[in-house]
């Protein structure tokens, strides 16, 4: 009588590769592993979180097809490519994603969470819209799309310039980094923000989207850490002079 032999190989989990040049990356795609990864994330690190991705997937872009590696380039572009389209997508929408996320977080814990809620939640619109409207499809797609784009653009500078002068860093050690790096975020969130309107096509003042756009991103995620760091903070003398508005809590 004969046994059949137990397969006793474990199984591994599936991943995806992608080569670049003479290197290989494998990045694990089992979704039960992911799915409990991101479960057990805390709701403070979702904003994080969120910029992560959509940097990653972003990267990715560039990886798929490093020719574009330009300054001129937007990230917009790669969505006229259909080898760079699906990251572009999934990067903009797992970053709102996360953004959304965090936001809830916000809402939940701060005692003063307007107008900063409703402006990230603006973010988050715009980048849905960005993520689920084809830039490749003509025209009212094309046009939701950089609609989503320059809402999403201008909710996140609008979120670090409103913040910044709406709060202080309450912290006492360390207490001048984080000044400084609140007003880095600050300028680059500005600078960033003019140099991509600068950029636009229909402005055409330079030819510098990917810088713009860098540095936004930059400075959005140097705010990001700063808040979930520091949390509300102390209000400046402006928030107490506007508490009286609507929009202000």
């Amino acid at each position: 009588m004969t046994h059949k032999k137990k397969n006793t190989r474990r199984k591994t989990a599936p991943y995806y590769t992608l080569s670049y040049g003479k290197r290989t990356y494998r990045f694990i795609t089992d979704k039960v592993l992911i799915f409990r990864l991101m479960r057990s994330l805390h709701g403070r690190f979702w904003g994080i979180a969120g910029v992560l991705i959509m940097s990653f997937g972003l990267s990715v872009c560039f990886l798929v097809k490093p020719e574009t590696l330009s300054w001129s380039t937007a990230f917009s572009d790669f969505g006229r490519d259909v080898r760079t389209a699906p990251y572009l997508a999934a990067s903009l929408f797992f970053g709102a994603y996360g953004l959304w996320r965090w936001r809830n977080y916000l809402r939940r814990t701060l005692k003063h969470a307007r107008p900063l809620t409703s402006l990230v939640g603006l973010t988050v619109f715009g980048l849905y819209i960005a993520a689920l409207m084809p830039i490749a499809w003509e025209p009212w797609p094309y046009r939701l799309h950089i609609f989503g784009v320059a809402v999403s653009g201008a909710a996140m500078a609008a979120t670090v310039v409103v913040d910044t002068l709406l709060t202080k860093t309450r912290s006492r050690h360390s207490l001048q980094l984080w000044r400084f790096m609140r007003l880095v975020s600050f300028l680059l969130i500005v600078v960033g923000g003019f140099i991509t309107l600068g950029s636009a096509n229909l402005v055409g003042w330079f030819r510098l989207a990917l810088a713009g756009e860098l540095l936004m991103l930059v400075g959005y995620t140097l705010w990001i850490i700063d808040k979930t760091y520091h949390g509300e903070g102390g209000r400046s003398r402006l928030s107490i002079a506007l508490r009286k508005i609507v929009l202000i809590d």
